[in-house]
C-alpha cells in the first residue's frame, strides 16, 4: 500500500486526535464548574430545606400556645422520635458507604483498563500483523 499525500492534506488520525484533545480539554475547563455549580444549588437546597422545616415547626408551635395546647410530649413518643433519627442518619450512613464503595470499585477498574489498555493495543497489533503477512507476498 502506498501513501500519497498532498500538501493540503492531514493524516485522519492527527485530525481524530486533535479533535479528541480538544474534546477532552473543553470536558476537563467545564467540569470543575459543573461540580461548583452543583454544590452551590446542593447548599441552596440545605438552606432551603432548613428554611422551611424550622418556619413550618415555628408556626406550628406559635398555634398551639396561642390555642393552649399542651405540646408536652411522653418519653415513648421522645424515644420513637429520636430512634426514628437515628435510624435515618444509619440509613444515610449505609448509603454513603455503598457510593464510596461503589466509586472506589469504578476508579480501581478504570485503572485496570488504563493499565491494559497497552497491552490490549499490543496484542491487537500482532493479530494484524500475523494476518497481514499471511496476505502479503513473500520475496
Amino acid at each position: 500500500m502506498s501513501k500519497t499525500t498532498s500538501p493540503n492534506s492531514k493524516d485522519i488520525f492527527d485530525v481524530c486526535k486533535g479533535s479528541f484533545e480538544k474534546i477532552k480539554g473543553h470536558v476537563e475547563k467545564v467540569t470543575p464548574q459543573y461540580l461548583q455549580s452543583f454544590t452551590n444549588l446542593q447548599q441552596e437546597y440545605f438552606g432551603t430545606w432548613t428554611n422551611f422545616v424550622n418556619s413550618a415547626l415555628a408556626i406550628q408551635q406559635q398555634y398551639a400556645n396561642k390555642m393552649g395546647i399542651n405540646t408536652n410530649t411522653t418519653e415513648p413518643i421522645t424515644r420513637v422520635i429520636q430512634d426514628s433519627t437515628d435510624e435515618t442518619i444509619k440509613a444515610f450512613d449505609v448509603q454513603h458507604k455503598i457510593v464510596h464503595t461503589a466509586l472506589d470499585a469504578t476508579k480501581q477498574n478504570l485503572r485496570t483498563i488504563n493499565e491494559n489498555a497497552t497491552a490490549f493495543a499490543e496484542l491487537n497489533q500482532n493479530i494484524f500483523n500475523s494476518w497481514l503477512s499471511t496476505w502479503t507476498k513473500s520475496n
